[in-house]
């Protein structure tokens, strides 16, 4: 039986998602009289914070660089999670799942998260992250769902 990665920090990581807005068109609608909605996401820069808090995770997860601090997080996570819970979790899925590297990010409709997809040794593992919208842009949730184990 393989192992399970320990569902950890589940508590403390509550995703914020925009709220999105379907627009139905009854078929007599012509295409022109249905407006265009605006493009939603991170902007440039929340993406680049996003990219950046993410090489912080990783580096954590994987040992190297600087280690987690409380600064990298908002004191509502913080509260919940302590910087120093966060890496005993990260070391302890390292166990789990061996060296990760990232794979790929996902479009997020959210304007201050995205997901990314880890490839590990033994596993694949989508994250979800999301960062405050202003400087210094620290971490408001972090989520390892479930992973994929390779065969």
């Amino acid at each position: 039986m393989k192992k399970r990665i320990p569902a950890f920090i589940a508590a403390a990581l509550v995703a914020t998602l925009a709220s999105t807005t379907v627009m139905a068109a009854d078929d007599t609608t012509s295409a022109a009289s249905v407006p265009s909605a605006k493009p939603t996401g991170p902007s440039e820069a929340v993406q680049k914070a996003l990219d950046k808090r993410m090489k912080n995770v990783l580096d954590a997860l994987e040992g190297v660089g600087t280690p987690l601090t409380a600064d990298m997080f908002s004191a509502e996570f913080t509260k919940q999670a302590p910087a120093d819970q966060v890496q005993s979790a990260l070391k302890q899925l390292h166990d789990s799942v061996g060296s990760c590297k990232l794979a790929g990010r996902v479009h997020s409709p959210a304007p201050n998260a995205t997901a990314y997809l880890l490839d590990c040794q033994k596993a694949f593992i989508p994250v979800e992250i999301a960062v405050e919208e202003k400087a210094p842009n620290r971490i408001e949730s972090l989520l390892f769902r479930a992973s994929f184990w390779r065969m």
